[in-house]
């Protein structure tokens, strides 16, 4: 079975449809019927989506050898082969480029100019917490969010594509 067989295997267990995914993952419409009528593979990016939008394993989308539970290590993680010397750089760089791109900036944008150096000031106090004190800070903000959520801005969060 291919990967889009797999997928709709998955959706139709959910009762998910190809719309609803679509929004969920800012993925094409076409491109998910397309995966899905000519039963091809999966591009890892969107798998990692839709993975996620689904609440299932990236291999029960994938057929990609890479991802068969003989290629794991004991820890979780998939045995790739190494990346030619500084390759690992410019990966990173492009991700945190597609984080700031995606997530990070229309966020800002939602708080507007104004807000910058406030953000900038906590983000950097953030930062110099121990990690005991950035988990206090981390619980506040969860028992804060629990009786004192904005609903237009939950919702506008939401809009936000993900990385």
């Amino acid at each position: 079975m291919g990967d889009g067989k797999n997928l709709k295997k998955i959706l139709d267990e959910q009762k998910k449809s190809v719309r609803w995914l679509a929004k969920e993952t800012t993925i094409s419409p076409t491109t998910l019927y397309s995966i899905i009528q000519k039963d091809t593979a999966i591009r890892f990016d969107f798998a990692l989506r839709i993975a996620n939008v689904l609440n299932v394993e990236v291999s029960d989308i994938c057929s990609d050898s890479a991802l068969k539970a003989e290629n794991w290590s004991d820890e979780s993680k998939i045995i790739l082969p190494e990346l030619p010397h500084g390759f690992d750089k410019v990966l990173d760089g492009n991700r945190i480029k597609t984080y700031l791109k995606n997530s990070l900036y229309p966020l800002m944008e939602l708080f507007g100019k104004q807000s910058m150096p406030k953000l900038d000031e906590h983000l950097t106090n953030y930062y110099q917490l121990t990690d005991e004190g950035r988990r206090d800070v981390d619980s506040f903000i969860e028992a804060q969010l629990q009786i004192k959520k904005d609903p237009k801005r939950a919702a506008d969060v939401k809009k936000i594509t993900r990385w």
